[in-house]
């Protein structure tokens, strides 16, 4: 015999416990593959908490999030790391970037069958100070003063001529043609001469002797954590109202950026294994 509990209990009680029960219903998670819901008061929106679980668990549902590494050797290694971790890698493509010199390595790309394109890696090449301050100071006329004393800052970027020979030639130089002039600043004791005609030849050195090299080379870092390149400067100077001035010109300094990149790229397609791209993700 079936005994119907409900015919015992008052009628606003058996109400209430129905509408408690559609509360618990309305309020209860539903879960659809990956992703769970819940409708909740304020006009019943449809809420994704679908991250909110997540947190709450042991691990993610999928690798995802972006990593900034500083040197390409760090990069390679992440990627090393993700390839023999993840057999889904095969969705990964390297986008190699020139302009904004950036490498970005994408392990959830649309490749095989689609990804998210959320779990990235990324390497941006950095100048190093040495190479900027070159960079920065390029094409700027300096007196002789500030010449001798940039080239004395930077002595160990300097592989031909000596250093030594750049510092001479800043600290006294004559110029001959129908006026003669010399203008020394020495650096160590502050003797200053001055004699000058309009340019034609130009020798430095104390008996206006040595030659002023047209160019000159430096050996620097282009990026940082990166290897040493050689960058050729053409060296410039004017008389102008018994005035000298210098500057240099780096030898098209956009090349020696983009061949320095370029190495990154190389060296990435022949031993990372992934397909390397020229591009944005």
């Amino acid at each position: 015999m079936t005994f119907d509990n409900t015919q015992t209990k008052p009628e606003s009680l058996v109400l209430s416990e129905q509408l408690m029960d559609l509360a618990i219903a309305t309020v209860k998670p539903e879960t659809i593959g990956m992703y769970s819901h819940v409708v909740v008061p304020d006009d019943y929106k449809l809420q994704d908490i679908s991250d909110a679980i997540e947190k709450q668990q042991d691990a993610p549902n999928r690798k995802r999030g972006t990593v900034q590494l500083k040197s390409l050797d760090s990069l390679m290694a992440y990627m090393a790391d993700m390839h023999h971790a993840d057999a889904a890698i095969g969705n990964a493509f390297v986008y190699a970037n020139p302009d904004t010199r950036t490498i970005t390595a994408v392990f959830n790309d649309h490749r095989m069958g689609g990804g998210w394109r959320d779990h990235r890696a990324v390497f941006s090449a950095e100048f190093t100070p040495e190479f900027k301050k070159w960079l920065d100071n390029s094409s700027k006329a300096m007196g002789q003063t500030e010449f001798a004393e940039f080239i004395e800052d930077n002595m160990a970027d300097i592989t031909e001529p000596q250093a030594s020979v750049l510092l001479e030639m800043a600290t006294t130089i004559q110029a001959k043609t129908d006026i003669n002039f010399s203008s020394a600043k020495r650096l160590d004791n502050g003797q200053v001469q001055l004699q000058y005609t309009e340019a034609i030849s130009a020798t430095a050195g104390a008996n206006g002797g040595m030659a002023i090299p047209r160019q000159f080379t430096l050996g620097v870092r282009i990026f940082k954590n990166g290897e040493g390149y050689k960058l050729h400067a053409r060296l410039k100077y004017r008389l102008n109202s018994g005035q000298v001035k210098f500057w240099y010109e780096l030898d098209r300094p956009e090349r020696s950026i983009e061949d320095a990149f370029a190495g990154y790229v190389a060296k990435l397609t022949t031993d990372s294994g992934y397909r390397v791209l020229l591009g944005t993700p």
